[in-house]
C-alpha cells in the first residue's frame, strides 16, 4: 500500500503520465496495487500472462525464484525451477489446466523443436552435443535431481519413449551416449567415470534443446 501512496503522490507532484518499475516487480508483481494482495494471488496472476504471451522458460524460472512469499525454503524453489518442462511448472501452482486451454491452439513446439534438433545430425547418424561444465554444474550430477533424472521426466511428460544410456571407454575416459527414439547424441569430455558422463549427456541434451 505504501508504494501505492507513493505512485499517487509521485504523480501528483510532477505531473507525469504514470510511473514504471523494474525489479521490485520481481519481489511483488502487486507493488502498485491500491489494496494489499497476497503473494500467492499475485504469483498466479503473473504465472497466468506467462501462459498467455508465451514466456520464455529461462525468464519464467529466473522470476519464479524472485517472487517472494512462493517458498518457504530455498529447496522446495529448486524442485520446481529444475523442470525443463513449462506445464510441469505451471502445475505447481494448479495452472495445469489453464496451461492446456491457452496453448491448446498453438501445436506442439515442444515436438517442433526436437524435429530441429534432428534436422543437425552429423555424418555419423549421431548428434554430437558441446556444453561448458564447471564445478558447480558437475556438483549437481550427484543431487537426487540431476540432469538424467530431470530429462527423463521431461522425455515421458511429452509422449517420447524412454530413453537408453550408455558410456564407451578409452584409455580409462568415458564419453556418454543417449539414444531418444532412432537418434543417438554423443558428448565426449573428460570423464573419469559412467556415472559422470551420463550426466553429462543428459545435461547438454537439455540444455541444447530448452
Amino acid at each position: 500500500k505504501q508504494w501505492y501512496q507513493r505512485r499517487v503522490r509521485g504523480i501528483k507532484e510532477t505531473g507525469v503520465d504514470g510511473i514504471m518499475i523494474a525489479r521490485a516487480a520481481w519481489h511483488n508483481p502487486a507493488i502498485f496495487s491500491k489494496d494489499s494482495v497476497p503473494a500467492s494471488q499475485a504469483a498466479e496472476t503473473f504465472l497466468k500472462r506467462c501462459i498467455d504471451y508465451e514466456c520464455p522458460l529461462n525468464i519464467l524460472k529466473y522470476t519464479i525464484g524472485k517472487l517472494q512469499g512462493l517458498f518457504t525454503s530455498t529447496d522446495g524453489c529448486l524442485q520446481v525451477t529444475r523442470h525443463i518442462e513449462p506445464r510441469l511448472i505451471y502445475k505447481h501452482f494448479g495452472l495445469a489446466d489453464y496451461y492446456d486451454k491457452v496453448t491448446e491452439g498453438r501445436g506442439s513446439s515442444v515436438q517442433d523443436e526436437f524435429q530441429k534438433s534432428k534436422r543437425q545430425k552429423l555424418g555419423d547418424g549421431h548428434i554430437l552435443l558441446t556444453e561448458q561444465l564447471t564445478p558447480t554444474i558437475l556438483q549437481t550430477f550427484r543431487s537426487t535431481v540431476a540432469p538424467r533424472q530431470i530429462l527423463n521426466q521431461w522425455l515421458i511428460a511429452n509422449g517420447f519413449s524412454e530413453p537408453s544410456y550408455w558410456t564407451v571407454e578409452t584409455n580409462k575416459i568415458f564419453t556418454g551416449y543417449l539414444r531418444i527414439d532412432n537418434d543417438t547424441f554423443v558428448m565426449e569430455g573428460d570423464f573419469k567415470n559412467k556415472r559422470t558422463a551420463i550426466q553429462a549427456v543428459a545435461y547438454a541434451y537439455c540444455m541444447k534443446n530448452h
